[in-house]
């Protein structure tokens, strides 16, 4: 018994936390998963945009043709029909900067990107 006890000291005070995990099946996550060029919809932890990806940094995402979506109205309507219900989009060529850590989620936004108003 004083032969286990020793070993098991021994064991933590090198580091060893016991059996090994078994083996992750899941595929690794890639390093990024925002595609330049790609049309997305973006929900921060405050506010909800729309926008083409130009750029992705480490910890910023830019985006141009981008709106501010005030109101998404039904989320899976907006992302079914692409009708949302309150649209303040950002002037033309204005590029907008969006902090990857406040990134709640984002998606793919299979719809014209909004420019007007709504």
């Amino acid at each position: 018994m004083e032969d286990l006890t020793l070993l098991l000291r021994l064991a933590r005070a090198l580091g060893d936390s016991g059996p090994a995990a078994p083996a992750h099946t899941a595929p690794a996550p890639t390093p990024n998963p925002y595609q330049v060029g790609e049309a997305v919809f973006i929900r921060t932890v405050t506010y909800h945009y729309t926008g083409r990806i130009v750029a992705v940094y480490p910890n910023e995402i830019v985006l141009m043709d981008a709106a501010w979506i005030a109101d998404s109205g039904r989320w899976s309507e907006a992302l079914r029909t692409g009708n949302l219900a309150e649209v303040e989009p950002y002037p033309d060529g204005a590029p907008v900067v969006i902090s990857r850590a406040s990134i709640a989620d984002a998606t793919t936004w299979a719809h014209p990107l909004p420019r007007t108003t709504k």
